[in-house]
Order: structure tokens, then C-alpha cells, then sequence
């Protein structure tokens, strides 16, 4: 069995470093206080390069002395450094404040509490997307201050395995999820999961409809979806909110510049003019035209995608962008968690989304 602990000391004799002691996290049956390790039991790493604090890994064995005496030793001692990963489970978190406690799988001594960390410290995940109970691996540190304590920092966390539940397969063979409906926390954490599998998604028709829903879902009451029936060259919708207008259009496709070329420029003359006149579908089968002014507002051409939002160029300052519909989520994310998010907050964020 492996056990964690902390350099407490090294020995030095005839000017070398041949052995030193560790600190263990957790008591060592039949063996108090430190234990003695040599320098021939390092794995990867030469006592000379170990220091006063560093987090190692051993196992214990025993060793019989010259005396006869049988002594309990640390044996396969490795250091615990940047390249080596510990699990936990998160325990508490705070998705406005950035940060959370992880509850570590082993015990660490002098750590009773949980181990604090921030969002700057997750690796390939959000917080938005990070739940309580998720299964984590992340870099544990020592930070060693002047006046002797040790403080274990976390870094590098990444996600293990997602704490929601997964779907399971209902009478009429639709995925839903089984959770206690009367609890608001748990409904906000499968709608984030709900919504962060759009990555899935490889039907350009069912993006489409995901990215209209998001659009609904984030509150933009002035939305149109085009008819799919009717949609060669132009874009899948148009919305406005606040002094924000912006017409989008969705694809899969990783290279898409040169593809939608002669798109965007149609999308960007029809924004130069002073309104928009939509067809607006009606429930009951039927349509009409809608006309929208747009003059004065800030215009913007979205190319919605499953890469990175970025700006593309400005044509008479009509901005170009591609907008990743992660960056959206998160943005939804933001809202759901709020206690209060007006539209004017919302527009704000919309406009400057590559700046998010």
C-alpha cells in the first residue's frame, strides 16, 4: 500500500546525502513518528535534488539491523511533483465566487480541511461545467513560507468523471434523466449537462435547432429562426436585444472561411440597410412579414461553430465574428446561476463575447 508524506529532513555524512525522513500523512501501524528512508530507495529522483517539504509517495517495509533489531523503512520513495496526479472528489462550490474545496482520496497530514482551489487552476473544463461530486485529478503543491508551515496548493484540476447522472432509456425510448424534480440545484446541474453535450452533435440541422433553442434559453425575446425550406443562401436566423443586432448562421465545418465567403458578404448588405424585414411563422401553419429597424444598432455577422469564437474582419463597421457555442453556454451558465441578470447585461455580454 502507498502512503504520502513530506520531507522533513535530510542526512548528510562525509559531505554526502545518503538518507533522510519522512513525515507521513497517515500513522504507520506499529511505527511512530518519522520514518527513515535511503538514498538507493528513490525512484526517478536523486536525494540530492529532494528538499525540506516536498511531497513524496513510499511504501514501508522492514529492515533488519546489523543489531538485530527490525525497523519499519520507507521503500520505493517518488516525488510528487509536476508530473504526478492525486484524485478527489469536489465537495463545495461556488460558481459565481470562481472557486470550490476538493475532498482528497487520501489523507494528507496537517490538511484536516478540504483543499481550496480556484478557477484558474481547472484545466479543459469550466467551472460552470463542474458540479459538486464530480470525480477530480490535479497537482498538489507545497507552498513553504518563511516563518516554517507548508500550505498544499491544488493545481492543474481536471474533470475524471462527471457526478450527473446519466441518462437512462424511458417507455418511449427517449433519454431522460431521473432526479428529484423538488430540488432546484439538482434541475439547474442537468440542464449545464443537458446543454454541454451540444459538442456531440454532427447533424448540421439538429445544430441549427440546438443553437436557436440556446438563443430562447439565454431570454432574446426579438428572435427569428429562417424556414429550412427556403434557406439557400441565406442565413439560419436573426435577433435583436438591446442595441444588438445580429444575424447568424450555423456550421459544422472546421474551415468554413472560403465556404461561406459570398454568404457573409450577403449577410453584411443586408445589415447596411436601415431595417430587416422577417418572415415570421405562425402557429397555426400560416406567416407574415415582420419589418425590423436596425438603424443605429450595433450590427454583427455570427458564424456559430463548435471551435473558438474569434474576429474575423469589420466591413463598414459591421463586425464578422465566429462564435463558439461553448462561449453562449457559458454565458447561459452565468445567467441560470445569477441571482439577477437584466437584458441590458445580457446584450452587453452578447456584443463583446470574443473579449469573454
Amino acid at each position: 500500500m502507498k502512503i504520502t508524506g513530506t520531507i522533513r529532513g535530510l542526512s548528510i555524512k562525509q559531505g554526502k546525502v545518503s538518507c533522510g525522513f519522512i513525515t507521513p500523512d497517515t500513522p504507520i501501524p506499529g511505527h511512530e513518528g518519522n520514518i527513515l528512508f535511503f538514498a538507493d530507495k528513490l525512484i526517478g529522483v536523486a536525494i540530492e535534488d529532494l528538499e525540506r517539504g516536498n511531497l513524496v509517495e513510499f511504501s514501508v517495509k522492514e529492515w533488519n539491523r546489523k543489531d538485530g533489531t527490525v525497523e519499519k523503512i520507507a521503500d520505493e520513495v517518488c516525488l510528487l511533483n509536476e508530473y504526478t496526479r492525486l484524485t478527489g472528489v469536489i465537495n463545495w462550490l461556488n460558481q459565481q465566487e470562481g472557486r470550490g474545496f476538493i475532498r482528497p482520496d487520501i489523507t494528507l497530514k496537517n490538511q484536516e480541511k478540504d483543499l481550496l482551489f480556484f478557477k484558474r487552476d481547472l484545466e479543459e473544463i469550466t467551472i460552470e461545467n463542474l458540479f459538486k461530486g464530480d470525480k477530480v485529478e490535479f497537482i498538489l503543491q507545497n507552498i513553504n513560507y518563511q516563518d516554517g508551515r507548508i500550505i498544499k496548493a491544488v493545481k492543474k484540476i481536471r474533470l475524471v468523471v462527471s457526478s450527473l447522472p446519466k441518462p437512462t432509456e424511458s417507455l418511449n425510448n427517449k433519454a431522460i434523466f431521473n432526479i428529484d424534480t423538488s430540488n432546484v440545484k439538482d434541475i439547474k446541474e442537468n440542464i449545464s449537462y443537458c446543454l454541454g453535450n451540444c459538442m456531440k452533435l454532427s447533424d448540421s440541422a439538429e445544430f441549427e435547432d440546438y443553437v436557436f433553442m440556446v438563443f430562447r434559453l439565454l431570454g432574446i425575446h426579438n428572435l427569428y429562426q429562417y424556414d429550412k425550406k427556403n434557406q439557400a443562401g441565406r442565413a439560419d436566423g436573426f435577433f435583436i436585444i438591446g442595441s444588438l443586432a445580429v444575424m447568424y448562421d450555423c456550421t459544422l465545418r472546421k474551415n468554413f472561411d472560403e465556404h461561406k465567403k459570398e454568404q457573409i458578404e450577403n449577410y453584411v448588405n443586408k445589415l447596411k440597410n436601415s431595417q430587416m424585414t422577417i418572415d415570421v411563422r405562425l402557429t397555426d401553419g400560416g406567416g407574415r412579414k415582420k419589418t425590423l429597424q436596425i438603424q443605429g444598432k450595433n450590427r454583427q455577422v455570427w458564424i456559430i461553430t463548435q471551435e473558438n469564437t474569434r474576429e474575423l474582419y469589420d466591413v463598414d463597421g459591421i463586425r464578422i465574428k465566429e462564435i463558439s457555442v461553448q462561449d453562449l453556454i457559458k454565458i447561459f451558465n452565468k445567467r441560470l446561476y445569477s441571482d439577477a441578470f437584466e437584458e441590458d447585461e445580457l446584450s452587453a455580454h452578447l456584443a463583446v463575447i470574443d473579449k469573454t
